[in-house]
């Protein structure tokens, strides 16, 4: 039991170290952007739960206000290439695959997934 549920967390984990490789070669951030979203598509096409594409979409306003905040008000970082209010464009689209990782991982520990 325990062993199937590693396997299912390492399943949901291959997508993220994947992103994670290729930004280290990848510096330009519309094309980091569409690898971002080419990886929700891919992830989407293999498993898919009903309306979450919601969960995604909350991510992403809800990273955006973080990161955002984050830099205008609390002038906590900065980020050179930033060309959405001085957001990477990556990164709620990120943060809304975040979402999505996180909810499905917690459906696997929770025996909550289909």
């Amino acid at each position: 039991m325990k062993n199937n549920i590693f396997i299912k967390i390492i399943k949901e984990l291959i997508p993220l170290f994947l992103a994670l490789v290729v930004f280290i070669f990848i510096k330009n951030e519309w094309l980091i952007a569409l690898g971002v979203l080419v990886l929700l598509l891919i992830t989407f096409k293999i498993r898919y739960y009903k309306n979450e594409y919601k969960i995604f979409i909350f991510g992403i306003i809800i990273g955006f206000i973080f990161e955002v905040s984050g830099d205008y008000i609390y002038k906590l970082q900065y980020w050179e290439s930033a060309s959405l209010f001085g957001v990477p464009v990556w990164l709620p689209l990120l943060w809304g695959y975040g979402f999505i990782f996180i909810r499905r991982i917690g459906n696997i520990l929770l025996n909550k997934d289909n």
